[in-house]
Parts: C-alpha cells; sequence; structure tokens
C-alpha cells in the first residue's frame, strides 16, 4: 500500500476551535475563575463574554459556552462571532448538521472568512456532501491562498476519489507554497506515479533527493583554514560573523554547532543544531549530529530521541530512492531502476542502526542508575548486551501481543543488526500480514528479500510500498473523519473493543488501530515509534489508550 494513503488524513483540524481561537478572543493564558470575576464586573461587554464563552468551550463546558455565546448575540458586536462559537460548541457534540447552520449564516455575516469557508467544508465531508466540501475548501484556498489545510483536503477527497489530476494540483499547489519539503515532493511524485506519468515521477524523485540546505561552502573556506592552522577560536569567531550576516543559511548553523563541540561547548553546539533543524526540519545530518553531541555528553535519552528521529527522516530518502526504482522499472529504464535498488539497499542499514541506537540508548538511560558511575556501556563492552536485551524485550511482547504489526516491525528491524536477516523477513512478512498497509514494512520485507537474492518477491514487495490499492482509501477515509469527533471516536472504539472480546487479537486492536492511523496521515509516525521504544523500556504492554492523545500533533523538537 502507497504511502499516498497519507493523504487521506491530512489538513483536517482535530477541533474546529483550532480553526478560530485568535478570532474568539482565545489567550493560551487565560484562566476561567479569572475571567468570570471580569465579565461580573463589566457583563455587557462583547468581548469579554464571547472570550469567556470560548474559555468556557476550550474546557469542554459546553452548556456555559452554548448560553454565553447566544448572550453575545444580543449584543453591539461582530455578529459572526458567537455564531462560530455555535459552530464550535456542536462541533464538539458531534453535530455537523447543527454546526453547518450556523457557519452558513456567519459566513452570510462575513464573508470573506477562509476558516469559515475551510470548516464548511470539514462539515460537508462529515455529512458526505463531497462536491461542497471540495467547493468551500477552494474558496477558502481562494480568500487565504497560504492555507495549507485547504489544499490537502481537496488532494485528500481527490485521492479518495482516485481523481489523480485533482490530487496533483491540489499537492503542485502545496509545492509552490514550500518547494523544500520532501513530504510534498514525495507524495507528488507518487501521484504521478499512480497516473501513469512515469518521467514526471522520476522527475519529482530525483528531485526530493536532491533537496539539500543552501550550501555556502565558499564562504567557510576561511573558517576551514584556520581550523586546519590550530586556531578554533579564531575560526569560531568567523562562523560566528557569518550566522550573524546571514542567519537563515542553515550550513552555517551546522558548521558553526561543529566548532563549539570540537571546543567543548556543549550548550552553543546543541543550540545551533536546533537552529538548523527550525531552519530545516527535515535535515538527516543536523538531527543525527545533534543525536551524537547528547551521546558525547551521555545524555542517552535524548540521543535516543533523535536518533529516532532520523530513523523517519532516513526512511523519508529510502522511500524516494525505492519511488524512483519503480517509477524507472516501469518506465523500462530497467538498468537505472536496478541500479536504484541497489542504493536504496545500501540506504536501509542506517535506519536500522540509527533504530538499534535509538533501543539501546533508551534502555541504557533507564538502568543508568544502577551502573557504576566510572563504568559507560557504550565503550566497556556494553552494547550488544543492550541491543540483545532490546531483542529479548520484543520476543517477550510478542509472546503477550502476536498480532501487533508495530512490534512484529521493531522486531525485524533488531533482527537485521545483528545479521539475522532471515528471522528478520519473516517478522517483517508477519507485519504486512497483520496490517497491508503498512508501507515502511512492505519496504524493508523488500529490501530483506533483496539482500537474500529473492530479487522477484523482493521487487513486489516494494512495488506493493508504493503503488495506492484504491480498495484500502475509504475505509481509511471514514477512519480519518471518525479520529475528529474524540468523544464518538472513543465511544466507537470501546464498542468495537467490546464486540471483540474473545476473539485472537483482540487485545492488540488499538495498537494497529494507532498503526492505521499512522498509515493514513493522522498520527505523527516519529513521536509514535518514540512511544514504542519508551513501551518496551518502561516494561509497559497497556499504554495504546493514551496514544491517541498523546501523539495527536505532537511533532519531534
Amino acid at each position: 500500500m502507497s504511502y499516498l494513503l497519507e493523504t487521506i488524513g491530512k489538513g483536517l483540524p482535530g477541533r474546529m476551535l483550532a480553526a478560530f481561537e485568535d478570532q474568539l478572543g482565545c489567550r493560551p493564558d487565560d484562566e476561567l475563575a479569572a475571567l468570570r470575576r471580569r465579565h461580573r464586573d463589566a457583563c455587557s461587554s462583547f468581548d469579554l463574554t464571547v472570550r469567556l464563552a470560548t474559555a468556557n468551550l476550550r474546557e469542554m463546558r459546553l452548556g456555559e459556552a452554548k448560553r454565553l455565546y447566544e448572550q453575545a448575540q444580543g449584543m453591539e458586536g461582530p455578529a459572526h462571532l458567537p455564531l462560530i462559537g455555535l459552530a464550535c460548541v456542536a462541533d464538539e457534540l458531534g453535530r455537523p448538521e447543527r454546526a453547518l447552520r450556523y457557519l452558513r449564516k456567519a459566513q452570510a455575516a462575513a464573508p470573506r472568512n477562509a476558516a469559515v469557508a475551510f470548516c464548511i467544508g470539514q462539515c460537508s465531508e462529515h455529512l458526505e456532501d463531497y462536491a461542497t466540501a471540495a467547493e468551500s475548501y477552494r474558496q477558502a484556498a481562494e480568500l487565504c491562498p497560504q492555507l495549507r489545510n485547504a489544499y490537502e483536503r481537496l488532494g485528500a477527497l481527490a485521492v479518495r476519489s482516485g481523481d489523480w489530476e485533482q490530487a496533483r494540483r491540489a499537492y503542485a499547489q502545496l509545492a509552490e507554497l514550500d518547494p523544500g519539503s520532501l513530504d510534498v515532493l514525495l507524495t507528488l511524485a507518487g501521484l504521478h506515479l499512480q497516473a501513469g506519468e512515469w518521467a514526471a515521477a522520476i522527475e519529482l524523485f530525483q528531485r526530493a533527493l536532491l533537496i539539500e540546505p543552501e550550501t555556502a561552502d565558499e564562504a567557510l573556506d576561511a573558517a576551514a583554514e584556520l581550523e586546519s592552522a590550530g586556531q578554533l577560536e579564531e575560526a569560531i569567531m568567523r562562523v560566528e560573523e557569518l550566522v550573524a550576516h546571514y542567519p537563515g543559511v542553515t550550513e552555517f548553523h551546522i558548521h558553526l554547532a561543529d566548532l563549539y563541540a570540537k571546543a567543548g561547548n556543549d550548550a552553543g553546539a546543541v543550540q545551533e543544531y536546533r537552529t538548523a533543524l527550525e531552519l530545516h526540519p527535515s535535515l538527516l545530518e543536523a538531527t543525527v549530529k545533534l543525536g551524537t553531541q547528547h551521546l558525547r555528553q551521555r545524555r542517552y535519552g535524548e540521543a535516543a530521541r533523535a536518533f529516532n528521529h532520523a530513523v523517519e527522516l532516513n526512511d523519508r530518502l529510502l522511500l524516494a530512492f525505492v519511488g524512483l526504482a519503480v517509477a524507472q522499472e516501469l518506465a523500462g529504464a530497467d538498468a537505472d531502476a536496478q541500479a536504484t535498488f541497489d542504493l536504496a539497499v545500501s540506504l536501509a542499514p542506517n535506519s536500522t542502526l540509527l533504530f538499534s541506537e535509538a533501543n539501546r540508548l533508551y534502555l541504557l538511560s533507564c538502568c543508568r542508575g544502577n551502573l557504576d558511575e566510572q563504568s559507560d556501556p557504550i565503550t566497556a563492552g556494553g552494547v550488544d548486551g543492550l541491543l540483545l536485551e532490546a531483542l529479548r524485550r520484543h520476543e517477550q511482547a510478542l509472546l503477550s501481543h502476536p498480532h501487533r504489526a508495530d512490534l512484529h516491525y521493531r522486531h525485524g528491524m533488531l533482527l537485521r543488526q545483528v545479521g539475522e536477516f532471515t528471522a528478520a523477513e519473516r517478522a517483517f512478512g508477519r507485519a504486512v500480514a497483520i496490517m497491508p498497509t503498512f508501507a515502511k514494512a512492505q519496504i524493508k520485507l523488500g529490501i530483506t528479500l533483496r539482500e537474500t537474492d529473492a530479487d522477484e518477491q523482493a521487487r513486489e514487495a516494494l512495488r506493493a510500498a508504493v503503488m495506492f490499492d484504491a480498495a484500502q482509501a475509504e475505509q481509511h477515509y471514514q477512519l480519518a473523519l471518525l479520529y475528529t469527533q474524540y468523544s464518538r471516536f472513543e465511544w466507537t472504539l470501546d464498542s468495537f473493543e467490546a464486540s471483540l472480546e474473545g476473539q485472537a487479537g483482540a487485545g492488540d486492536f488499538r495498537y494497529n488501530l494507532a498503526l492505521a492511523l499512522q498509515n493514513a496521515g493522522l498520527l505523527d509516525r516519529s513521536e509514535a515509534g518514540w512511544h514504542g521504544i519508551c513501551e518496551l523500556a518502561w516494561q509497559g504492554t497497556g499504554g495504546a489508550r493514551d496514544r491517541f492523545s498523546e501523539t495527536r500533533d505532537a511533532p519531534y523538537s
């Protein structure tokens, strides 16, 4: 199943309120009790009434929020704001038809409000009025050309219906908004691949692989000469000047961080690596270097988290190589395809190593209190022991949870690291059998099969990882819509889980559902992967419920 499935959930806000908080006067430091006291002294204030209503809404005091918004409707002030608030209340109650009525009235009062147009689209999706939804998203994009969510939802609707031309248009707009986004370029390449436009797909996959931050080698030459001459402080001063004059050049921040690390300035190095990642979030080099700096300072947990994120970044590059190879093969360029497949195979061990390091280092951070302060398992021969412990914990967890696709996948990654490729192949195969839409497992299965010379099976697995299966799209689309209605989502899960009681794999349902939400682009993969590492380090096996709340909109930082 293609990673294009991720487009299905893109752009859906968790709560309608998120689209309107600024308009409704919501402030992060608002305290309900303090606002109530102020409102008692100024109960005729429109602004304060709307703000208090919104504070109640944020605290899920829906009855009080509704009363205050209705009270504000009789006051002097922008007529659309109380209507928006009432729409948000209806959204929290899972009543999209009622929310839509309020939003239509708000749109009549404020016809150029892009957020209102967007949320009309969202309600229309819930009501299965897809034509109106698409038209509303187009209107929102016209009113606010920078509104990424509108293009993402237009793309999702087009992918769901198999309209590849409309999907490409939406993602072409996103590529214009963010030309340096690896994810957007990969998606656009995949859409061309799905439409049979091999040449365009090849060009876009190649462009994605060439995305790099702005380079400035010539500007760094003087600093490099000073460093070579042993004048480290002078080299640092030179690069600090460059950073001050050109703060948006990622390469300057990375080079300065490297120099700080050499000079023993740990805080400076960490800050500069983080600044580089703020400028270029998908930069693998800076992510790995940040993790390495944490490792040097024995901050094992922070190093583990950075390496875990680096796994996801490396996997995206791996995906680009696989997509390029499949496009080349379908275009009849067999020699080029074989060479690109070989490049993908050579890149895969980076993910394996980084994943293993993340597991081992987090285990080390958890057991550090039991170690002699003078000993360090990283340098004292304890690394293999930590890896074997991670393997043991995965195997133990699989005895209790044999139907968890994510556990089989992670087990396969660790098996690859210790050279057990046949066992790893079986583990990835089990993950794919449980979750056919698990593109990462499909790719690792294909890579491992190629390493064991099962070339025909490898090609089938790798092609399955990038070619779209329309049969799965509708299920994931409905799951995505359900996920945005929190109370209905949890109630549905509880009911469905109760119906599974006594069946094989029932206890693994929520874990696999969390993975399905990742596949649909609704949970952050890096954050979800981190929770998986922590779960086994803590010896926990019942944390799937928390995963839904903890990983909503929780990018790595």
